[in-house]
């Protein structure tokens, strides 16, 4: 079916009364075949601004002796327009992919890449440089969440190991399990979907949980696991207290000699008020 901008030479040309009209849909295709870096720089409208500028007869001649040119401008910049219609969505992707990228290696290098493409205004060039770009930073970002995903199992499941082992865990109703473990959101449903199989769940993933979130989440696990077992020994021993034992750099057999001393003495005396959990 043909386009409106198709018909405007003969519409502006024999209706006088839509020229003012054609030559403002001129203007349009103008505006959607450029723009912007990394469009192309857009068209030159001045000779539009001539023809609106006339009134009468002489705007009418203007536009009857410049038709082949209103018609070639139009079939090229609808041409232009759709190809940048094509392109740009690619190009938002890589904006965003690279936004999490940064501070990965090799995030420099294709940020340089980016640049380029941008302040040459490369976005229409053949072959389309954009799109291995954007492929290139999806499977970094993908190696990324990958390790991450694979960190965060592994913490996980030393947690759960944890818990499991743990005598007085065992002694908890399943409803008290599920509560303390809500409550430090480390239930199935809270932990973090972490899905690379494309691009665009790469994107969801890391728009949601982003890698500095993730990794400081991963992090905080062995202390959240750990409050849950101190929780579940206060159910389980009301009286007990939890003791934290001093952290120390030992460097031969006589600075872990001190440090058992200092660890027994600190124990012992806790242990005449009650039982002890340490920490």
């Amino acid at each position: 079916m043909p386009d409106e901008g198709d018909n405007i030479p003969k519409v502006i040309i024999t209706q006088r009364s839509k020229g003012a009209v054609g030559l403002q849909l001129l203007e349009g295709y103008a505006d959607r075949a450029g723009g912007d870096a990394p469009k192309p720089t857009r068209p030159d409208t001045s000779f539009i601004e001539e023809i609106r500028l006339l009134a009468g007869n002489e705007q009418l001649i203007a536009l009857h002796n410049r038709k082949d040119e209103l018609s070639d401008s139009i079939k090229s910049w609808k041409s232009l327009a759709q190809r940048i219609e094509s392109r740009m969505p690619n190009w938002l992707t890589l904006k965003r992919l690279l936004h999490h990228a940064n501070g990965l290696h090799d995030a420099e290098l294709f940020q340089a890449q980016f640049h380029t493409i941008e302040e040459q205004r490369q976005l229409l060039d053949d072959p389309d440089p954009v799109t291995p770009l954007v492929s290139n930073i999806a499977q970094l970002l993908r190696k990324e969440l990958n390790q991450v995903k694979a960190q965060l199992e592994q913490e996980w499941s030393n947690g759960d190991s944890a818990l499991d082992n743990d005598p007085n865990w065992a002694k908890l109703e399943p409803e008290q399990k599920y509560e303390l473990r809500s409550k430090q959101h480390l239930i199935e449903a809270a932990k973090p979907e972490i899905l690379v199989q494309d691009t665009q769940a790469i994107l969801q993933s890391i728009d949601k949980f982003n890698l500095t979130s993730l990794r400081d989440r991963i992090a905080a696990l062995p202390s959240r696991f750990a409050k849950i077992r101190q929780e579940a020994a206060k159910l389980c021993e009301p009286e007990a207290q939890f003791i934290e034992v001093p952290s120390r750099t030992l460097k031969d057999d006589t600075d872990i000699k001190a440090w058992l001393a200092e660890v027994t003495e600190l124990l012992s005396q806790a242990i005449k008020h009650g039982p002890v959990v340490v920490k």
